[in-house]
């Protein structure tokens, strides 16, 4: 968490406040030295002559000076007429010293720590805003993500308990609120910026911040201690990003059970969704007790977070906030960084310990897979199909934008909408045709840029099919001169993407050897499956095995209709070496057992959605090989 701002130095503060013409008449009076003394105020010349130029005593021309001081400088302090008067040319550094010394006298008589003329501006609007009050919970969100409450107060506020009434929780988080102003008096002006942003506190919070600019001196920025990189474990930085967007999240989330729904078993816990399903009737209730599983599962596991962002993403509401979130969760956690030594890749895959013998880097990890030394050379041809892929995607979105005239964005959106139906919530705020080739872009990996090139056929962007035409030349190129064994842990994917839901998760494992088959092997495979077009079906990654285990995504709501797809088609796909089809942790097909030959396709789904629900431990085996898998979206 940020680091916490300390109290300057009273006197300091003290020193920062404008002098009365009293307190410079009685304990400033330079006498002659007045001219020199403005000049060093950095009073205008003209006017200083023309007080000058009166017939007056040289006391009078100096109250005269500093009331030309005090109005037309609105930074006037008592330090800077310490600093004019110990300027060498004013010299008047005896009555500076006695000058301070009265300063401080009175400072010691009349001083009020800021912590406590903080303290009571809100304690003088408590009662106020007990009286206003009406979304304390909300409140409490926002004020969480200022730093401005603790995780447990949070923690109070968040939890439904039907022996609290509102009352109590407007008491619990005011109390909260004098805390911190109590330990961090400059809280005070991050409360009432939240509390303004509320519409029933708005008016209390203006005078609140009015108090504080006028009780408070202003410090200069450079005595504020400035937040530090946070410390701590992989939990703490993902809490840390969920803090940061927490006030968003608590005024942008509309459907917290559906989101719920999808967080189920793999995020949230069975307690979790039921409270989340009890208070179903307040959408601010229910949101808030969701929040608080999510908060509780990130503490848990930070990887969480990134599930929680493939859901965020599913609601038009939240999807930029889920951007947001990836996007500091990326930066955050280098993710997608190589850190390999050297520039060399180490991949694992399942082989026997004489087949490895010709390496000399080997080591087994705890699963039994050894790690062998990727070919140099390799991961450099990786890395100019990727810049291949941008400079590709970089020049078709130039065509495109070139016709931005012709080229309807809306329609565009329209028709992305209908091919990739859960890119629906990412596109209502993208106004450029550049916005919204880059979110179709995710549907692209280095060696497929199929959507890119519909696209230009639907639109008539003829300029742009020739440089898609050469791309894809040199991508099958590619995929036929790599064995799957060579593209395992290398990442594929044009847009980096978090972590799949599991029951979204598509599994097909083949009983190929990873050394004999290609990556076009793969991509042919699905093609001529044409009817799992109609599934929204996307390669994800391929992981390491004795077979070839082909991971993959597939939109919650299309998955009923692969599962039938595939079931229709195992014939066909055990004669390309099927050996196994999976959805999330359910065994779908394998080639020694079918789990219900007889049923027909309704009551199959019924089954395996009963079955689904009834699985509570997670599969470790997929999740670990998502890990270890390459990604190809």
């Amino acid at each position: 968490m940020a680091t916490q701002h300390k109290e300057t130095n009273p006197f300091n503060a003290f020193l920062s406040f404008t002098p009365t013409i009293k307190e410079l008449t009685e304990h400033v009076n330079v006498s002659t030295n007045w001219y020199t003394l403005g000049t060093m105020l950095d009073l205008d010349q003209k006017r200083l002559q023309d007080i000058n130029g009166k017939a007056e005593p040289s006391t009078h021309k100096m109250i005269e000076m500093f009331n030309l001081w005090l109005t037309t400088t609105p930074t006037a302090s008592r330090r800077q007429v310490l600093e004019a008067l110990r300027v060498s040319v004013v010299g008047e550094i005896t009555l500076a010293d006695e000058y301070e010394k009265h300063l401080k006298k009175l400072h010691e008589t009349t001083y009020v720590p800021a912590s406590t003329k903080a303290v009571s501006i809100l304690k003088s609007n408590i009662e106020s805003l007990n009286k206003v009050l009406v979304s304390p919970v909300q409140v409490s969100q926002l004020l969480y993500s200022k730093r401005c409450i603790s995780e447990a107060t949070l923690d109070e506020m968040e939890t439904i308990n039907q022996r609290r009434s509102l009352d109590d929780k407007k008491m619990i988080l005011l109390t909260a609120m004098q805390e911190t102003v109590s330990s961090d008096y400059r809280k005070l002006k991050d409360i009432t910026t939240v509390l303004s942003d509320v519409e029933e506190t708005r008016d209390i919070a203006n005078q609140m911040i009015a108090k504080y600019e006028e009780k408070i001196p202003q410090v200069d920025d450079s005595t504020i201690v400035q937040p530090q990189e946070l410390a701590g474990s992989n939990e703490d930085h993902a809490s840390d990003i969920l803090k940061n967007n927490y006030s968003a999240l608590s005024q942008s989330i509309t459907e917290p059970v559906c989101m719920a729904r999808l967080l189920h078993e793999e995020v949230i816990s069975d307690e979790a969704l039921s409270c989340v399903m009890s208070t179903r009737g307040s959408v601010s209730d229910s949101r808030a007790v969701l929040l608080k599983a999510v908060r509780d599962a990130v503490h848990s596991n930070y990887k969480h977070l990134e599930l929680f962002v493939t859901v965020l993403r599913k609601f038009s509401e939240t999807a930029h906030i889920g951007h947001t979130i990836f996007e500091e969760y990326r930066k955050r956690f280098k993710y997608h960084d190589d850190d390999s030594e050297k520039g060399e890749v180490y991949f694992a895959k399942q082989k026997s310990m004489h087949t490895c013998s010709s390496f000399d880097h080997q080591e087994t990890d705890k699963h039994g897979d050894h790690k062998i030394l990727f070919p140099r050379n390799m991961k450099n041809k990786f890395e100019d199909m990727r810049m291949k892929f941008g400079s590709t995607f970089f020049k078709v979105r130039r065509i495109f934008t070139k016709m931005k005239s012709v080229v309807n964005v809306d329609e565009v959106k329209e028709l992305i909408i209908i091919w990739f139906p859960d890119l629906r919530s990412q596109l209502p705020d993208k106004k450029t045709i550049e916005e919204v080739l880059n979110v179709l872009k995710r549907k692209c990996n280095i060696f497929n840029i199929r959507p890119l090139e519909n696209l230009a056929f639907e639109f008539n962007v003829e300029d742009a099919k020739p440089v898609i035409k050469s791309y894809k030349e040199e991508a099958k190129d590619f995929c036929k001169s790599v064995s799957v064994s060579l593209c395992l842990g290398e990442e594929l994917q044009a847009v980096a993407t978090p972590s799949r839901l599991l029951c979204e998760t598509i599994v097909f494992v083949f009983n190929w050897d990873p050394d004999e088959y290609t990556l076009q092997d793969i991509n042919d495979m699905f093609f001529e499956l044409e009817p799992l077009n109609k599934c929204r079906i996307q390669i994800d990654n391929v992981g390491p095995s004795q077979s070839v285990v082909v991971n993959c995504y597939c939109p919650a709501e299309f998955t009923g209709s692969l599962i039938l797809t595939i079931l229709g088609k195992t014939d066909t796909l055990q004669r390309k070496g099927l050996k196994e089809f999976m959805v999330g942790n359910c065994t779908i097909w394998h080639t020694t057992q079918v789990l219900s030959e007889s049923t027909e396709g309704a009551d199959f789904l019924v089954q395996i959605n009963d079955l689904k629900a009834a699985l509570k431990a997670k599969d470790e085996w997929i999740m670990g090989k998502r890990y270890l898998c390459i990604s190809l979206i």
